[in-house]
């Protein structure tokens, strides 16, 4: 999709280059995209969902921590990412919930959640929120931070119709 006059991806690939010395992206349906100098890496699994997408990037990441963004997400700033990072005293997950619920793809996650997300994988589970009980998580409550000019962080778009609202919002 294009967001702005360049693919949406491109927007939230420079935020997180801003941040991350090292970021790949998870995809089962690109080869390539151009533009961005970033890896891309399979699925590990063949099973669609956030779950499975969080463990590929843990099961390839080179840190302890990793912070996972949907490449959906128009209003992706640095100040929140960073926010949510320097929340973490060694948790397995820090993640935002809203009065919408979590924000299991703007979180961070540490290696640990490796073991618990796939027995629940095994079990057919592609929830993200059904590994909570077995990982020590630090949820980060509904925050004025999220907010910025009535702009919602973890707005999400998914359709053409979704992606001209948020170019209307975003002015």
């Amino acid at each position: 999709m294009v967001f702005k006059d360049k693919p949406l991806i491109a927007h939230i690939y420079e935020v997180v280059r801003e941040i991350f010395p090292h970021v790949s992206i998870i995809s089962s349906y690109h080869e390539s995209i151009p533009g961005l100098k970033a890896p891309i890496l399979k699925d590990f699994f063949p099973v669609q969902g956030p779950l499975v997408g969080i463990v590929s990037a843990l099961l390839n990441a080179p840190t302890d921590y990793t912070f996972v963004v949907g490449c959906d997400m128009p209003f992706v700033r640095k100040d929140v990412i960073t926010s949510i990072i320097e929340q973490a005293r060694g948790e397995d997950v820090v993640i935002p919930r809203t009065n919408k619920g979590y924000e299991p793809l703007h979180a961070l996650y540490r290696r640990s959640c490796l073991a618990p997300m796939l027995c629940a994988i095994e079990r057919g589970v592609i929830g993200v929120r059904q590994t909570f009980p077995f990982l020590s998580v630090r949820v980060l409550e509904e925050a004025d931070c999220f907010f910025r000019n009535g702009l919602f962080t973890f707005t999400n778009v998914n359709t053409e119709e979704e992606l001209s609202r948020a170019e209307i919002l975003n002015g």
